[in-house]
């Protein structure tokens, strides 16, 4: 196939949670993009419920040849750090509906992401002894692969977080290396593979990964493996074209957010 004339991928999107919180938008803008055109839509969203529940955005979406969905489940759903998030539980009960709409388990990547080490009023709150439970569940439905990384205390999130009375705990390198440790073992229990997002001292990974795509395209059709432009240093993405923006304010609310422009 021509390059000029390749399927282009859809990110769906990583500036904010467009299924979550502007779903209308989602749908409209997607007519930009039709289907002949489009080799995946990835989605990224802490809340599927707008996508899977029947009218005009599930329509629009099951057009596609191909959907791949980012699925963030960091058991922090209506905690302080997620006020806007249903607890995890609730979520993971979505995965089989989102099953229905993509067709295959391994069109579904788990994000336990990020890791947070918090305290507020002398409560500490941390997702990371979560994992194990979680891992549990979500492999109940075939998902196989899980994507993390830490928190980063950019200025603009410690601002954020003490505005609100909340103490980021940063994790050094070795801190880091031994918790992954521990994660890769329980992931090991329940065939999960892990992969770290621009996370320093780890093997560099594609959350966008063209190659992947590429295998599981229902009608074996090739996309762009070209490294993604204005990414992180450490990101490993293939190209796409984000529909996006960061003036479309996330409401999920999530204060450890470094996408989130704006001091609360």
């Amino acid at each position: 196939m021509n390059h000029r004339n390749r399927p282009v991928v859809i990110s769906a999107s990583r500036r904010t949670d467009l299924v979550s919180c502007y779903p209308d938008y989602l749908t409209e803008k997607l007519k930009e993009y039709p289907p002949g055109k489009v080799h995946t839509v990835v989605i990224w969203t802490k809340n599927p419920g707008n996508m899977i529940k029947p009218g005009p955005l599930r329509d629009a979406l099951s057009k596609y040849p191909q959907l791949y969905i980012h699925l963030t489940i960091t058991g922090l759903g209506k905690s302080f750090l997620e006020p806007n998030i249903p607890a995890w539980a609730g979520i993971v009960k979505m995965v089989p509906d989102l099953l229905e709409i993509v067709k295959a388990p391994e069109r579904i990547t788990w994000r336990f992401d990020p890791v947070v080490f918090a305290e507020a009023g002398g409560m500490k709150l941390s997702n990371f002894n979560l994992f194990p439970e979680i891992a549990e569940r979500v492999t109940q439905y075939g998902i196989a692969s899980c994507r993390t990384s830490w928190v980063e205390p950019y200025r603009k999130v410690t601002r954020r977080m003490d505005k609100k009375g909340i103490r980021l705990i940063p994790q050094s390198l070795d801190e880091r290396l031994e918790q992954a440790k521990i994660l890769e073992l329980a992931a090991g229990k329940t065939g999960i593979r892990m992969y770290y997002c621009s996370v320093d001292g780890f093997q560099q990974s594609g959350c966008i990964d063209g190659k992947l795509y590429s295998t599981l395209h229902p009608e074996g059709l090739s996309c762009s493996l070209k490294k993604a432009k204005g990414q992180r240093k450490l990101c490993g993405c293939t190209e796409s074209f984000d529909i996006g923006w960061y003036s479309l304010k996330c409401r999920n609310s999530c204060l450890y957010c470094y996408a989130e422009p704006f001091l609360e």
